[in-house]
């Protein structure tokens, strides 16, 4: 057998040094190039990989030792656990055991010896190993075995020698411990740290940031929308909108946005039914095309389809730690894994049947749904709002906006809103998206990248005067939030990771669950909450969604079936709302009052569990948005965020004044005591035919609802009018 040789850095000289034993894997002295390890700011040597000091030189070890454990303390991404987040303890017959070095932890060992390794970190599993070393020099002379189900942690083991301070090469045994997070996605992209994050409360709010974004982009935005208007406005003055030439108002509009600023356009629009089908014109518009179709103007777009359909076996995929942790720690590339089990999903496998409505006919009708954008490269924006028509509102939900007219509407019509003479074009609409400024952006462009590159592969119409780019990487951390960008995506990129953080979340709860949502059908999540609910005596479920027509609308069913269990199972843990404006106008001369009630469009995907765990994005409470509907979502795990922001979305729905409980028997009295007032005033006008005899006197307090709560109940399932879809077809 040859003599091995391998190269120890000094500057940018490698120089060869002959030893008589092998293979060897050399500990960097971290003086030669460097970059940084994902997540920890420590040097890393291309060629020999982190040291275990901050400086990246290679760990001293005792005199006496004749072997090291070397310990990788990971999370289930291969990312390091923050030195202030985790505890590693190491115990042996020998007694407790000091490791040395960071972020690699580095265990001299002088003799045989049993070692128990424990590492744990807030908010994640802990991971328990026990490590036998009889003493011996080979890769025999260890045993490591976890302690536990290898398939729910990551756990992979290598062994090799490795040189240290002092040139002493001793034969080390490499475990590779990824500890998973209780609450985010272990199938996901990583749950990144270092991001600072905003909850966009409306369109106004959420548009207006879209607009001081774009305004300053130099490089590149990349946008995917279910549905686009290029007349969209994404600003409107309230005290000048009305005033302004359509021409200065379309330079307000998001393609008058993107026509103005120099950053390269990239725009992915969903599709009807097969990719480039007759009906795929429906949701973009012709000046949005016409971009298209020209070479090198720095504005490209495509169309994309969700051609999913049929029946399958829906089953999410497994990832391999090992392979994580190799692609992540450059010096780890060649070594050779060992017990490395593929990580399953703990989102349940099941049956899929997208035939049973209408009339037994396969075809496609699922979509991409996801609303997002990434504006050079670091500030991303994920939500629920589309470049669409009624996609724009306010917090303060009021039936005369004069702003929710459409684009094409004149002056006279604007003011006759104005003056409460006509109702504008589109009603209220509640929302939400999220602006994420930092490392987590990557994931975002990433998402469109992948989902690029397959129409570029395809050559779908407009691929040819498309182009392909790289996803910037080395975005620096800020000082802010973990966050997960999650994501559905179905075949050929097969994602679930908004399905696996709200299993996550739910596991977790114990004291509320507060779901804010366009749909509430979701069988597939329904038992697990009600799992929980049983396993948990004092916890509670939130539901605010919109009335669902028992006579034309083919989600009925589920909807019915959802409130039904959890009304007959928790009536007094279980709370259904939903959320309307209310104005009143005087006619017939000034005698009359008439009131303007307005269902809100709740379009919003929300989910928060205990003040600790916040998921929005564009996922819809159903099971198509979990299994096979391109969905993009943003997972936040940060306790003091995430009460915050749950303060402040029910202080807009609460009567205008009221600062919401911190306790959620507090604020669950304050929205039944809401609900119940408003249902009261709804009933009087009710009574009233929904006009009084006021003579112009001011309009009584009793007939005025406070905040846009009600209560909402549905009709048991089989007064439902039309057939319901299957569990998994309900629309998005």
């Amino acid at each position: 057998m040859p003599t091995p040789t391998i190269l120890r850095y000094f500057g940018h000289i490698a120089l060869p040094l002959v030893l008589a034993t092998g293979p060897y894997t050399v500990i960097g002295c971290g003086s030669g190039e460097t970059s940084k390890a994902p997540g920890t700011g420590v040097s890393v040597d291309p060629a020999g990989g982190p040291g275990g000091k901050a400086d990246g030189t290679a760990p001293v070890v005792p005199d006496g030792a004749v072997a090291v454990l070397e310990i990788y303390p990971l999370d289930i991404w291969a990312q390091y656990l923050p030195a202030g987040d985790l505890k590693l303890e190491v115990s042996g017959e020998r007694g407790p055991y000091t490791t040395t070095g960071t972020p690699i932890r580095y265990v001299p060992l002088t003799g045989p010896d049993t070692l128990h390794i424990r590492l744990s970190a807030d908010d994640h599993e802990p991971l328990d190993v026990t490590v036998e070393f009889d003493g011996g020099t080979d890769a025999g002379a260890f045993a490591a075995r976890f302690a536990g189900d290898v398939d729910r942690q990551g756990f992979s083991v290598s062994h090799q020698p490795l040189r240290y301070e002092g040139d002493t090469v001793l034969p080390t045994q490499s475990l590779y411990l990824g500890l998973r997070h209780k609450w985010f996605s272990s199938q996901g992209r990583p749950a990144r740290r270092g991001n600072e994050i905003d909850l966009l409360m409306d369109g106004e709010e959420a548009w207006g940031n879209v607009y001081v974004d774009l305004e300053r982009a130099s490089e590149s935005v990349l946008i995917s929308t279910w549905w686009w208007e290029s007349d969209f406005e994404l600003v409107r003055d309230p005290e000048t909108h009305h005033l302004l030439d359509p021409e200065v108002r379309r330079g307000n509009t998001i393609l008058g946005m993107l026509e103005q600023i120099p950053a390269q356009k990239r725009v992915l629009v969903g599709q009807f039914w097969g990719q480039d089908s007759i009906l795929s014109w429906m949701t973009s518009d012709k000046k949005l095309r016409a971009h298209a179709e020209v070479a090198n103007d720095g504005f490209e777009f495509m169309g994309m389809a969700n051609e999913t359909q049929g029946k399958f076996f829906f089953e999410p995929s497994m990832f391999s730690f090992g392979s994580r942790a190799r692609g992540s720690h450059t010096e780890l590339a060649n070594r050779a894994m060992q017990q490395d089990e593929d990580v399953p999903s703990n989102v349940p496998g099941r049956p899929i049947d997208l035939t049973k409505w209408p009339v037994g006919v396969d075809m496609e009708h699922a979509s991409y749904h996801q609303k997002f954008m990434v504006i050079d490269h670091d500030v991303a924006y994920v939500g629920g709002m589309n470049f669409r028509r009624v996609d724009w509102d306010t917090s303060e939900h009021k039936i005369f906006d004069h702003r929710r007219m459409l684009f094409d509407a004149d002056q006279e019509s604007r003011e006759a809103v104005m003056n409460r003479t006509q109702e504008p074009d589109t009603g209220p609409r509640k929302d939400y998206m999220v602006r994420v400024h930092g490392p987590a952006a990557q994931d975002v462009a990433d998402v469109f990248k992948k989902r690029w590159d397959v129409q570029l592969d395809r050559g779908v119409e407009y691929a040819s005067k498309s182009t392909p780019f790289e996803v910037k990487r080395d975005i620096a951390a800020r000082s802010g939030s973990q966050i997960q960008v999650t994501a559905t995506l179905p075949q050929p990129l097969w994602e679930h990771a908004i399905a696996e953080t709200w299993i996550n979340a739910i596991g977790q709860a114990e004291r509320f669950i507060y779901i804010e949502d366009q749909y509430f059908r979701m069988p597939m999540i329904n038992e697990i909450i009600a799992n929980r609910m049983e396993e948990e005596s004092d916890l509670r479920l939130v539901v605010i969604t919109k009335p669902v027509s028992d006579w034309t609308d083919p989600g009925c069913e589920w909807t019915s079936k959802s409130h039904d269990l959890f009304k007959s199972r928790f009536p007094s843990r279980y709370m259904m709302l939903q959320l309307r404006a209310f104005d009143s106008v005087v006619t017939w001369g000034g005698d009359e009052t008439e009131s303007r009630f307005a269902n809100m469009d709740v379009h919003s995907k929300m989910l928060i569990v205990d003040d600790t765990f916040m998921s929005v994005g564009s996922c819809n409470k159903n099971n198509r948005g979990l299994v096979y509907e391109g969905e993009l979502n943003v997972a936040v795990v940060d306790r003091e965020w995430v009460r915050k922001e749950r303060l402040r979305i029910l202080a807009n729905i609460l009567p205008p004044g009221t600062e919401p409980e911190s306790d959620v028997e507090g604020w669950w009295s304050q929205l039944e005591q809401a609900a119940a007032y408003n249902d009261s005033v709804y009933a009087r006008w009710e009574t009233a035919g929904f006009d009084i005899s006021l003579d112009g006197t001011p309009l009584p307090a009793e007939y005025k609802p406070l905040g846009f709560l009600y209560s909402l109940d549905f009709l048991p399932s089989s007064e439902c009018f039309v057939e319901g879809v299957g569990p998994d077809m309900v629309t998005r």
